[in-house]
């Protein structure tokens, strides 16, 4: 089997193709990388199997689901070692993403709410369980920066 970090440059085109269009044809990646159809799907199918293609997905517009508050929370437990409140934390519904950080907080949550009467009562419920410190997101200038396409969706020289 081969390393994670052994990608080709054909690997790295049809992951570039792959970052920009998820539902792209493997016949349409064949035809971009001048690779033959099943040469393409075998080497997605690989690089799905050594685990770095994770899955595919479809990318919902928050706001157009009724969810237009987005913001950034640190969180800070009471104690660094209270598994119910960091589990109750990161499980609450609102939020899509938990990372545990250095710093003056233990976590920072990235969270979608319908409006601020909505966030107010999570940073209350937030509260019972250690001290927040929230960013409302304004506006986003760069979100899932590519990492083999360029920012034209084009494959990285």
């Amino acid at each position: 089997m081969r390393r994670v970090h052994d990608l080709d440059a054909k690997d790295r085109e049809i992951l570039a193709l792959l970052e920009v269009d998820g539902r792209r044809s493997t016949s349409e990646i064949a035809r971009l990388t001048s690779l033959s159809a099943p040469t393409v799907a075998e080497r997605i199918a690989r690089l799905r199997d050594i685990g770095v293609i994770q899955g595919f997905t479809v990318r919902i517009n928050p706001v157009k689901v009724g969810l237009a508050i987005s913001a950034i929370i640190e969180f800070q437990p009471r104690a660094n070692n209270d598994f119910e409140a960091i589990t109750t934390v990161c499980q609450h519904p609102a939020v899509y993403a938990c990372y545990r950080v250095t710093g003056p907080s233990l976590l920072v949550l990235m969270v979608r709410l319908a409006d601020n009467a909505a966030l107010t009562t999570m940073l209350q419920e937030f509260s019972k369980f250690g001290d927040t410190k929230t960013s409302v997101i304004l506006s986003t200038d760069l979100e899932e920066q590519p990492i083999f396409a360029n920012s034209r969706g084009e494959p990285s020289p």
